[in-house]
C-alpha cells in the first residue's frame, strides 16, 4: 500500500514540474522577444547608418568651395576678384 510519505514526495515531484514547466515556457517567450527586438534593432541601426552616410555626403557637397562660391555670387552679389597687371616702369 502507499504511505502518506509517498504520496507526499509525488504531489511534490509534480508541482516542481509543473513550476519549472511553466518557468521553461516564460523564459522562451522572454527569448523569443529579445531576439525580436534585437532585429528591429538592427533594423534601425542599418537605417540610421544609411541617414548618417547621406548627411555626411551632404554636409561634404555643401561645403565644398565650389557651393560655397556659388552662394556667395548669387545669394550676397559677390565677385571673384580678378587679379590687377602690375607694369613695372623700366628707366
Amino acid at each position: 500500500m502507499i504511505n502518506r510519505k509517498e504520496i507526499s514526495y509525488f504531489v511534490i515531484m509534480n508541482i516542481l514540474v509543473l513550476f519549472l514547466s511553466l518557468e521553461k515556457i516564460k523564459l522562451s517567450w522572454e527569448i523569443t522577444t529579445l531576439h525580436n527586438n534585437f532585429e528591429n534593432l538592427q533594423i534601425e541601426h542599418d537605417n540610421l547608418k544609411d541617414l548618417n552616410l547621406k548627411l555626411i555626403t551632404q554636409f561634404y557637397v555643401e561645403n565644398s568651395p565650389a557651393s560655397i562660391e556659388k552662394i556667395a555670387k548669387q545669394d550676397l552679389g559677390m565677385e571673384k576678384k580678378r587679379p590687377t597687371k602690375i607694369i613695372k616702369n623700366e628707366k
